[in-house]
């Protein structure tokens, strides 16, 4: 409804015009319904009904009763023809159907794009001295007839109409859109119990997988002094295991913080990676019909930050309370929450540029199972190459970022004794993974207009 009435339209009228047209289109008992089960006639009614919400004078329709029974073709028809006659609608319908050409009030036929005869269906059959469609259409398979006919006049001249202004109102604005656009889609979110299912388990199971790596190894951590006591009563063998445990540690700490981050981009591309490419159809139409590509991308972009500030949060809480790492909780939060939110972004935008859902999924997982050897913190990667690819690794800045949360403790030393990769500051992560965020909006609002103009 948004998307095709004013926004001065007050609501209750709104509501009065929604009840009227789906009674007008005999789909009241149908609403509720999900749409993979309807059938075949019952899709062409839900789908003249989303035109008529704009009440508009005129309708053109490309083989609205393709595929469809006799007897579903003759209900579509008599429909259309009611509302033509009952609400002055001027409708035109191509169509390769003749079951039911008699409920027109006229008919054309076409030749190679070239008109053969107009008029009144009874008064062809007059003409041509035929009893049914079939007769005609048999007439109209001998090119030297159809070549007399070509050459002669219609059956009945074609009216010339003056130039007149349609009955269209200039569609609501992105702001009007969105609070029903978010709305809807906060409704198929919570009717799409598989896709809960989904989210809960992986909420629940990530954090106790980077858990399990860590449960040998941080006692260790935990009671592991940086201090060396150099003086002549301390082996050199002691030196050394001290040297041993800390690189130990050291690759523990650096790689469950690299672990989690990883996990925290695959929710975040599980987020967003069929979002808009499982809509591809539906989306074209309503382009058409006035949707806001700002607004569409907006409540995509609201579901995908809600699920990353729930898929952060637990995650942090969990391995903090779990792993026992010490630093600001809030600080943590903030870092995994943004490489989060900066994946689903980035396959937000991956989701709105893809011909399939297939595509975009199979893209996404590309893209994050690059996330760790890219980023340089896991493999020893050469400078020449680690460097020019870290900028656009969201899984780097997040496993910069959460080692600086325990800057002053001793975790931190000793991954910074040890590791070879740089660590940026936090600011500075935070900044990056926005600005994927951003560009990854952008993007995405991009390929979602380029789409309309297809």
């Amino acid at each position: 409804m948004a998307l095709r009435l004013p926004r001065s339209v007050p609501e209750k009228v709104k509501t009065d015009w929604f009840q009227h047209v789906t009674q007008l289109a005999g789909i009241q008992h149908i609403l509720n319904q999900p749409y993979s089960t309807l059938s075949g006639g019952q899709m062409r009614r839900v789908a003249l009904a989303e035109e008529l919400i704009g009440d508009p004078s005129f309708l053109l329709l490309d083989e609205l009763t393709s595929g469809l029974d006799e007897f579903s073709d003759q209900e579509m028809m008599l429909w259309l023809r009611d509302l033509a006659h009952s609400y002055d609608k001027t409708i035109l319908l191509v169509t390769h159907a003749t079951y039911h050409l008699d409920l027109c009030d006229s008919v054309i036929f076409l030749h190679s794009g070239r008109l053969i005869q107009h008029g009144n269906l009874e008064d062809i059959f007059s003409t041509q001295q035929v009893a049914s469609t079939a007769e005609l259409l048999g007439i109209y398979r001998d090119d030297a007839l159809v070549s007399q006919l070509l050459e002669a006049p219609a059956s009945v001249e074609m009216p010339v109409f003056e130039p007149m202004s349609l009955k269209t109102a200039k569609p609501p604005s992105g702001w009007s859109q969105f609070p029903s656009l978010l709305a809807r889609q906060i409704k198929l979110f919570t009717r799409d119990r598989g896709q809960q299912w989904m989210h809960f388990i992986l909420i629940l199971t990530f954090p106790a997988i980077v858990a399990v790596f860590a449960t040998n190894g941080l006692p260790q951590v935990r009671s592991l002094t940086l201090s060396l006591d150099t003086n002549v009563l301390h082996t050199m063998q002691e030196q050394l295991l001290y040297f041993k445990e800390s690189f130990k540690a050291a690759a523990l700490i650096s790689g469950l913080a690299m672990f989690q981050v990883v996990l925290l981009t695959l929710m975040g591309a599980n987020n967003s990676a069929r979002e808009i490419a499982k809509e591809r159809d539906i989306l074209s139409k309503e382009l058409r019909a006035g949707l806001s590509p700002t607004a569409y991308v907006a409540t995509k972009f609201f579901q995908v930050l809600f699920l990353s500030m729930v898929q952060a949060f637990w995650m942090m809480c969990f391995v903090k309370t779990l792993c026992g790492f010490p630093g600001s909780a809030l600080a943590q939060f903030g870092i995994l929450f943004c490489a989060t939110l900066a994946m689903g972004s980035t396959c937000l935008a991956i989701s709105a540029s893809a011909s399939s859902p297939e595509k975009a999924s199979l893209l996404s997982i590309y893209l994050v199972g690059f996330q760790m050897p890219l980023s340089g913190a896991a493999l020893a990667l050469p400078m020449w190459l680690s460097a020019p690819c870290q900028p656009f690794i969201a899984a780097y800045w997040g496993w910069s970022g959460y080692l600086m949360t325990f800057e002053a403790t001793r975790h931190y030393d000793i991954v910074k004794q040890f590791t070879k990769t740089s660590i940026a500051p936090y600011n500075l992560c935070i900044a990056v993974l926005s600005a994927h965020i951003l560009l990854g909006l952008i993007a995405s609002v991009y390929f979602v207009r380029k789409r309309n103009s297809q």
